[in-house]
């Protein structure tokens, strides 16, 4: 018999918010077992075993760390996303914007191949 976590249980289980886990489902990054017929997610632990470190961070950075990571100022990043030479991964329903780490090591190597975020 498996034993089925609820988002919430997995939330806890992993330290992190319920928000998070159904951002990674949303992503691909985490697949539930089972959606019930009201549309709630279902999780088997043995699934969810070695994916706690990536969900954990989620894998996406605020904008400071993102700007901080460029070697610019969050203004400049802000001013980055606005003319549209960097794009943010998601936007927080309070509009705080997101950012994979992929992604910000791809616009250092154009800034550094010839300008982009800086």
């Amino acid at each position: 018999m498996h034993t089925l976590l609820s988002s919430n249980d997995l939330a806890l289980r992993l330290g992190i918010s319920r928000a998070t886990v159904l951002r990674a489902v949303a992503r691909g990054l985490l697949k539930p077992a089972q959606v019930t017929p009201g549309g709630h997610r279902r999780f088997l632990v043995q699934d969810i075993e070695g994916q706690e470190s990536r969900l954990a961070t989620g894998e996406l950075i605020g904008s400071s760390e993102a700007a901080r990571l460029l070697g610019v100022s969050q203004q400049t990043l802000n001013r980055a996303v606005r003319n549209g030479s960097v794009r943010p991964a998601a936007v927080t329903p309070g509009g705080h914007r997101r950012f994979t780490s992929s992604d910000i090591a791809e616009s250092r190597r154009e800034a550094a191949n010839g300008g982009v975020a800086g």
